[in-house]
């Protein structure tokens, strides 16, 4: 049940989400100018009340070949609070754009299934465990970035590490509420990612100065990236931040001085010295690990904990990307 999970309810005990990504989208079938390929995240249009509108899209074939479906999501990162539009109203803006964004009409456009969700994030992320002999899985662990659409891919990434970990709890009989705790680590890769939520995203309260604030940023970031090549703009892409490329990337970006201070005041003080707590955190899991890893000796002799605490600095310096 993920996040609406009522032993999640019980440990969170009210906490408020600090975001929300809305999605919606459809499985359609059309005459479509170009279906051989897809988009991981695009815009093409400016904030508009304060919702900043990213599109992702990609051809629908389980059988393989030319195929005339295709699947579109428009999602956006934004607040809690109550003057954000629904699930029905958002999806309103989504069929608005739809057209403009595939270049057909909105009847010449056969819908075959409608998608609509909502993902709240929370900064106490990974949820670590308040009882004994009980682990969260998926998006009721909070183990997914608040950038995703939920748990399920960041589950895959992880799960080699879960899977191993829990053989090891039942093995040592490690499964009180401590040693779980331990499968569910801080993780700096994970929670500097905050940042790029709130650049991507505007207060409900909050007057726009500049309504392409956020293009500008993404437009700067991914330029950035792709002239430092794969080793950079790939992990981003599939949700892995690592201190090297997150300091290039930040260098990059550092050539426009007028956008950078349009990004911190964007983003604002309080939320930027957050993440530098995190950006620190990263830069000593990337140097612990390195150092481990250069020294490691044989698993055999280490202890349930210590493996957990080398899993940790792995995965929270985003240096599992390069596992085989």
């Amino acid at each position: 049940m993920g996040n609406f999970s009522p032993i999640v309810q019980q440990q969170r005990a009210g906490e408020i989400p600090e975001g929300v990504c809305l999605v919606v989208g459809s499985c359609a079938r059309a005459d479509w100018p170009s279906n051989d390929e897809g988009d991981l995240l695009y815009s093409f249009t400016p904030i508009e009340g304060n919702l900043q509108y990213f599109w992702e899209a990609f051809p629908s074939n389980s059988k393989g070949g030319p195929s005339d479906l295709r699947t579109t999501y428009m999602f956006s990162y934004l607040d809690t609070n109550m003057q954000r539009p629904s699930l029905a109203e958002f999806y309103d803006a989504y069929l608005n754009w739809l057209p403009e964004y595939q270049g057909k009409r909105i009847d010449e456009i056969e819908p075959i299934r409608a998608l609509f969700a909502a993902f709240p994030t929370y900064k106490n992320s990974p949820l670590e465990t308040k009882f004994d002999r009980l682990l969260m899985f998926g998006d009721s662990s909070g183990i997914q970035s608040p950038l995703s659409f939920g748990g399920f891919g960041a589950m895959l990434r992880h799960l080699k590490r879960i899977d191993l970990a829990v053989s090891e709890a039942l093995k040592y009989d490690a499964l009180d509420k401590g040693s779980l705790k331990l499968m569910s680590p801080y993780m700096p890769s994970l929670s500097v990612t905050w940042l790029f939520q709130r650049a991507m995203s505007v207060p409900a309260a909050r007057k726009v100065a500049d309504p392409d604030i956020i293009n500008k940023v993404l437009r700067s970031n991914f330029t950035s990236m792709d002239r430092m090549g794969d080793s950079t703009l790939r992990p981003f892409l599939q949700d892995v931040i690592q201190f090297p490329g997150l300091t290039r990337a930040i260098a990059g970006m550092m050539t426009d001085p007028v956008l950078v201070w349009k990004i911190l005041n964007h983003v604002g003080l309080v939320a930027l010295l957050d993440w530098w707590v995190h950006y620190v955190a990263l830069a000593i899991y990337d140097v612990r690990h390195s150092f481990l890893a250069a020294t490691e000796s044989s698993s055999l002799s280490l202890t349930f904990e210590q493996k957990r605490l080398r899993e940790s600095l792995k995965f929270g310096s985003g240096r599992d990307y390069y596992e085989e």
